[in-house]
């Protein structure tokens, strides 16, 4: 009887353990965000792509690149650079140089 408790038991807290990576894997950040307080003006991210606008010098520019989600950070990359995000709600805090992107 002693065993089929702990069987159920260990098969309980394997589904509750693979229902979480699931889930923590679904985090879903496409979209497009307005950003303030750095140099970012604006991120569009689509299926793993990043779009960003950033003013520098008061010249606008456009760069494309790739982001990636890991729990509550996304990493976008550009050029070999990355920029490591924090995931808040819909809201983007990357920091005094890039900013707060808060999604449309």
């Amino acid at each position: 009887m002693r065993t089929t408790s702990l069987t159920l038991t260990l098969a309980r807290f394997a589904s509750a353990a693979l229902l979480t990576m699931f889930l923590a894997g679904c985090t879903n950040v496409d979209g497009s965000y307005t950003c303030q307080g750095g140099l970012l003006d604006s991120v569009k991210l689509d299926s793993g792509k990043a779009d960003v606008t950033m003013s520098l010098l008061g010249m606008k520019q456009e760069h494309q690149g790739t982001y990636t989600v890991d729990g509550n950070k996304v990493t976008i990359a550009i050029d070999g650079q990355s920029t490591v995000f924090t995931l808040s709600g819909k809201t983007l805090s990357g920091g005094e140089m890039a900013g707060t992107c808060t999604a449309k």
